[in-house]
């Protein structure tokens, strides 16, 4: 990857048909992201507003030319890429920062969905009952296997899910861009990842959330956010155990191949690596051996 990177940050040519070029393809779109993180934490902001401008140009005439909808197409990808470029020229001073941004900026976009929607959960529940027609239609589902209650919980999730799935696809580049950027100039990344703390703050607003949930006032899934952006203080927190403790390099192998083979797993294992980000936040959990 720090050949790719160096690549990249060599040429603007380059750069510009990667933003603009893989964007809108399913799964490449983080290394879209990730270049634009890259190029704000090594050239500033204005240059990395100036590559994306360019990109810009460009994946109009890719929409254009695949029949896309255009107008729609640029709108999301300049909201997309003002995003990576405030969280990339934030990272570069604190990696921690930019992730702190990353969640207020999904429990804005919360607040927002909230204020647009009357109903989140009726609106999500109309959405999933389209989505269910077409599968059983598609003859990929029968239609005795969707309940209404089942509906209906899932609605409730809806905002949640997505807005710290959006969140989560953020961090993800802000972390591979990142990666890149300190890779070209032969920085210590992975030693600042594993100091990552999201801090009091943060965390306070996680407790608030989740003290609303147990006294059964609904927070419309903010809880979801944190325990997300809790998930990967607890990964940092592993890290730095597994450099502190010398663990084999190819130790996070088995943790990305284990909830493959048994996908009840992977629940288990972000929900844990959550509980010990938010533990580690208020009592340190990464403690040099005396």
């Amino acid at each position: 990857m720090g050949s790719l990177a160096t690549w990249l940050a060599a040429q603007r040519a380059r750069r510009v048909v990667f933003i603009a070029g893989l964007f809108p393809l399913p799964g490449l779109g983080l290394i879209s992201a990730a270049t634009v993180v890259m190029t704000a934490q090594l050239r500033g902001r204005r240059e990395a507003l100036t590559d994306c401008s360019l990109a810009l140009v460009l994946l109009c005439g890719i929409g254009w030319f695949a029949g896309m909808e255009v107008p729609l197409l640029a709108v999301s990808a300049v909201v997309s890429w003002l995003v990576w470029i405030a969280l990339g020229a934030l990272g570069r001073g604190s990696l921690a920062l930019a992730m702190q941004a990353a969640v207020l900026l999904a429990l804005v976009g919360l607040i927002v969905l909230l204020l647009v929607v009357d109903d989140p959960v009726a609106y999500w529940l109309t959405m999933l009952e389209s989505v269910y027609q077409d599968l059983v239609q598609q003859g990929i589902l029968a239609e005795a296997d969707i309940g209404a209650a089942e509906l209906e919980a899932q609605a409730a999730l809806m905002s949640g899910l997505v807005l710290s799935g959006t969140m989560i696809g953020s961090i993800l580049a802000l972390l591979l861009g990142s990666s890149w950027a300190s890779a070209v100039v032969n920085g210590n990344y992975a030693a600042q990842f594993r100091e990552l703390r999201l801090g009091y703050a943060i965390g306070g607003l996680a407790a608030v959330a989740g003290l609303a949930e147990l006294a059964g006032l609904e927070t419309s899934g903010a809880l979801m956010i944190f325990g997300a952006a809790f998930m990967f203080q607890g990964i940092a927190v592993v890290a730095w155990w597994a450099n502190e403790l010398r663990w084999p390099k190819g130790w996070w192998i088995g943790l990305c191949i284990l909830p493959v083979l048994l996908i009840q797993l992977l629940i288990v294992e972000l929900l844990l690596f959550a509980a010990i980000g938010f533990f580690d936040n208020w009592y340190g959990l990464r403690r040099k051996k005396a």
